[in-house]
């Protein structure tokens, strides 16, 4: 055996006894009952290892190993060979007197293991569920754990007609899922989409549903079937906050089976993982942060459950613990085998970023749940997307609210101010002189007020505002404005809509959360709601942001305190809150990303039952909707699918100086940070004076704080990390690690900077570090514009014509810029391309811009077209592809000039080839006539139409379907089967 094939066989031998097996010589092997890995040579090749499994005295599995360069696939490929040979050789001691079914193939770092089980009956007898091909194979950590290996015989011994956990996961029952309905529809095909996915044996599935539409309560039901019907040994519920856990942990706890004597949690224990508690092999359901997971994984301490140190350490996603991306290592508390099901909550987060060694340690498939999907949601699930809801669909199934949207526009919020370095002012004897103006400056951190002179004018845009400057008259101009409108435009009275006569007014403000840009801001808000009504008390207006001392306290208040009525955050509600009672959502700050909006909009659109709106909002009828009071246009401009740079939520300078500290004792930033640090830089970037910047970029080496900040996106975009990271891999580097083996990520880039060589500038000048901070300092400042007067007040309510005209305009320039793509679907169209192939080109269209665009959708593009008159036609809602076609058709002026309706395309394909064929000599009976007007009814509806269509569809299958047509067509020139492909090509697409 080569040198490099003995190191990768201690390796091997390394990680087996890690794992718990005693390995040994085949002339030290006495079968003990303890588990053993006898090591034996290959009996082909003199550079691979063997390693015989015994478990219970039974020869169960096999180890091949292989040196560092082999391929893992060759060696469980070769594994799979040997599972036979090797049964007859030890038939006295093989398990069930089978085949060798748990199989290994290892070059020492990467473990692939493959289950014959998987695809076969106990007896060695194909399974007829089983994929083709047999029985897959798959990247582990680690080799299972003996007494895992034992707990799968068993299981099989049990059930040997389904032996495995996948192969029980092809059977579930399809007995009615929801007996008792305690399940939405949407929540039922989410399920059942899940299942098959599991059956289909893909490892990572992705469910999205909209906020408020039971996300978790469905996971719930799913996780007790898992549980129960295929028998799963554990599942975990993973999240990156706090709260969420609260929240996951009372859905579960509180969950009743349908049919069931017993809660959940009594069949199936229910453990929250938190501080310094272990876990127990009957803890069937595991609730945890992937904070907390990592720090069991790796022996760190944790803080207290709900201590300062707690809300610091699981507040911003990365623990705080370090700078590196977190490694992980093999735990024998906490082994891979020790999940079969992770489900993601709020998976659109950075939680498999990060964190991918973590998830990535087990052996488990993963399920992803999110209201809002981005790019590195879709690549991280493998584009697997087992189910989508829209909050479109969960208005129209009353699971959610809709919404409708009031403006607030101000002159200042429109076009900005400027402060004049000069004021008049009336002196005692009534001249008028030019004074040097004096304003207050508010240091951000320590809300200290200064009062300082200006020495220029000071002109300021709308996107300075509560960044550089904050107008409390803009400020106030809103707020009251908001209170003036609040009872006449935008919670009316409700009136006899044909007497007039006033049915119902309110009087009690609804409960309302105001979004604000900073902490000042959202003190400034406060403080302009109790003058605006005149409320001294603290209870009418809140602040709750993470500084606020006990903030879960604070939101349980605000949700079931009648006399707390208007809430301001900045961004602590945005996610993972339940807000049923909310009934107005006000935004003062922007955003521009649509998963975030879409989260923060979801604060609003929970349903809620009468009685329990009447308990904290006595004189409200009922919530059928919620309204979006838009103070600064976050419902008018395009969104992108993205997230922020920022990744956590410290404030601006302790964050920036707390990250140059890192790179000054060298230590590199992990993902999440270095992207932090980005945001944090290109934020400063926009507010420097120009003496600032030059002696930042005086100490840069001679590059632009831009192109600094540029190599740091580029090192940790998402997109491109998940596209080109290589996998993971393990590092044995013992000089660094102490001889532990770790999980890490290795990059390979190719077209972008590594993050190594992206922070080089930031670890190696101390110039740079200190330029960046004194300027980060000077900007803890902000100027309180107490001069300029708002006004110039535009206060409406959006309505379906707006929003129409936003939608086609948008579309239109979208269609504009993508004009090459469009170019492919009109000419698809003019070929009379078949259907699959002309959606295929539409679905390229709307795939990029379905999630960041929902107004994009089929349906609301239609819409859009019928409110503005463009499409003349009486059904408004629920569209489908063929009213979409006739939209595509208009804009690629397939038609002229004029609309067309897609049945008149139809009407008139279906005329011209008629006349085609009585030209050529053809006639028809009035029975076949009939036909195929039927078919044009079909073509009309679906775009397409089949021998399939003529027994599915209701115009056909009543008068005979397939048969029927095929009877009457019989001695046509062309057989029935042609002269349905004729007019699917004539008529269709």
């Amino acid at each position: 055996m080569s040198a490099a094939a003995m190191q990768a066989d201690h390796r091997a031998e390394s990680v087996l006894r890690e794992a718990g097996w005693r390995v040994c010589a085949p002339h030290e092997c006495d079968i003990r009952p303890d588990a053993t890995a006898v090591r034996t040579d290959h009996p082909n090749d003199p550079e691979l290892q063997l390693y015989l499994l015994y478990v219970d005295r039974e020869l169960s599995g096999l180890v091949v190993a292989g040196e560092d360069s082999s391929d893992p696939y060759e060696l469980i490929a070769d594994a799979s060979r040997l599972a036979v040979p090797l049964s007859d050789q030890h038939s006295k001691r093989t398990w069930q007197g089978r085949p060798l079914p748990f199989l290994y193939g290892t070059n020492g770092h990467v473990w692939r293991f493959k289950n014959t089980l998987d695809a076969e009956h106990l007896d060695g007898s194909p399974s007829r569920t089983a994929p083709e091909g047999g029985a897959r194979s798959r990247d582990v950590y680690a080799p299972a754990q003996p007494a895992t290996v034992a707990r799968w015989k068993r299981e099989a011994v049990r059930n040997p007609q389904a032996p495995t956990l996948r192969s029980r996961l092809r059977l579930l029952p399809a007995t009615q899922l929801d007996p008792q309905r305690q399940l939405y529809d949407a929540q039922r095909r989410s399920i059942e989409a899940l299942e098959r996915s599991l059956a289909e044996d893909r490892p990572r599935a992705l469910i999205q549903m909209a906020t408020g539409s039971g996300k978790t309560y469905t996971v719930v039901q799913a996780s007790h079937r898992l549980l129960k019907h295929a028998r799963a040994h554990r599942v975990l519920f993973l999240v990156d906050r706090t709260n969420l856990g609260d929240q996951a942990f009372g859905e579960y706890h509180d969950f009743h089976p349908a049919g069931s004597k017993q809660s959940l949690h009594e069949e199936f224990p229910l453990k929250r993982l938190s501080g310094s508690t272990g876990l127990a092999d009957s803890d069937k359901i595991v609730i945890t942060t992937i904070q907390r997971l990592w720090c069991k994984l790796t022996g760190k301490k944790q803080p207290a459950p709900h201590s300062e140190e707690a809300k610091e350490f699981e507040a911003g996603g990365t623990a705080n613990l370090g700078s590196a991306t977190p490694s992980v290592q093999y735990s024998a508390e906490l082994p891979p085998d020790y999940f079969d099901f992770i489900v993601i909550d709020e998976c659109h987060r950075s939680i498999y970023g990060s964190w991918l060694p973590v998830l990535e340690y087990f052996d488990a498939h993963i399920v992803g749940l999110t209201a809002t999907p981005i790019g590195p949601t879709f690549a991280f699930f493998q584009e697997n997307l087992v189910s989508q809801y829209t909050y479109e669909e969960a208005v129209a199934d009353e699971v959610n609210v809709d919404y409708d949207v009031y403006r607030i526009s101000t002159r200042i919020t429109r076009d900005g101010s400027k402060i004049p370095a000069v004021t008049p002012t009336a002196m005692p004897d009534g001249r008028i002189e030019r004074v040097n103006t004096v304003l207050a400056h508010v240091d951000r951190v320590t809300r200290a007020q200064h009062w300082r002179q200006q020495e220029e004018d000071d002109e300021y845009a709308p996107s300075e505002l509560n960044a550089r400057v904050e107008s409390p008259g803009q400020i106030r101009t809103i707020i009251e404005t908001f209170k003036d409108r609040l009872f006449t435009e935008i919670f009316p009275p409700e009136a006899d809509p044909e007497t007039g006569e006033v049915l119902h007014t309110r009087a009690l403000v609804p409960k309302t959360l105001i979004f604000a840009a900073t902490n000042r801001h959202a003190d400034a808000i406060v403080e302009a709601v109790r003058r605006a009504w005149n409320r001294g008390d603290d209870a009418f207006c809140v602040k709750i942001n993470s500084e606020t001392p006990r903030p879960s306290k604070a939101i349980s208040d605000f949700r079931n305190k009648p006399e707390i009525r208007i809430a301001v955050t900045v961004d602590m509600i945005a996610t993972g809150t339940d807000i049923p009672a909310l009934e107005c959502l006000v935004f003062m700050r922007d955003t521009r990303t649509w998963s975030y909006f879409e989260q923060m909009k979801g604060r609003g659109a929970r349903t809620i039952s009468p009685e329990d709106l009447k308990k904290v909002t006595e004189d409200a009828l009922c919530k059928d909707r919620f309204v979006i009071v838009d103070t600064v246009g976050v419902t008018e401009h395009t969104m992108v699918d993205a997230r922020p740079l920022v990744r956590d939520t410290e404030q601006e300078v302790p964050s920036l100086e707390r990250l140059l500290k890192a790179c000054a004792q060298g230590r590199q930033l992990s993902v999440d940070d270095a992207s932090t640090l980005a945001g944090r830089l290109s934020r400063l970037g926009q507010r420097l004076e120009h003496d600032q910047l030059q002696r930042i970029e005086g100490s840069t080496g001679g590059r632009k704080l831009t192109e600094l900040v540029t190599d740091l996106v580029l090192a940790t975009d998402p997109d491109r990390l998940a596209g080109e990271r290589a996998r993971a891999v393990v590092s044995d580097d013992t000089d660094s690690c102490g001889g532990e083996r770790l999980w890490s990520t290795s990059a390979g880039d190719t077209d972008g900077p590594s993050l190594t060589e992206a922070l080089l500038p930031f670890l190696e000048r101390a110039e740079l570090r200190e330029a960046l901070l004194e300027a980060a300092r000077a900007r803890r400042w902000i100027k309180i514009d107490h001069l300029s007067r708002d006004g110039g007040v535009i206060a409406e309510g959006v309505t379906d014509l707006m929003r129409a005209e936003r939608t086609v305009k948008d579309w239109r320039q979208y269609m504009e810029d993508q004009r090459e793509k469009f170019a492919d679907l009109r000419i698809a169209f003019e070929k009379r391309r078949p259907l699959s192939e002309v959606r295929a080109r539409i679905e390229e269209v709307l795939g990029q811009v379905r999630s960041p665009q929902q107004r994009w959708t089929q349906q609301q593009l239609w819409k859009a077209y019928v409110d503005l008159g463009i499409a003349r036609t009486g059904r408004r809602r629920n569209a489908g592809l063929p009213e979409f076609l006739s939209v595509l058709r208009f804009e690629l002026r397939l038609d002229g000039d004029e609309f067309r309706p897609y049945r008149d395309t139809v009407d008139l394909r279906f005329q011209e080839w008629l006349a085609r064929q009585e030209t050529a000599g053809a006639t028809y009976t009035e029975e076949q006539l009939e036909w195929l007007r039927r078919i044009v009814g079909v073509v009309a509806t679906s775009a397409t139409v089949s021998r399939n269509a003529l027994d599915e569809h209701a115009l056909c299958r009543a008068e005979g379907g397939w048969s029927r047509f095929k009877a009457v067509f019989e001695g046509d020139d062309r057989t029935p089967d042609e002269l349905i492909d004729e007019l699917d090509q004539e008529l269709g697409a």
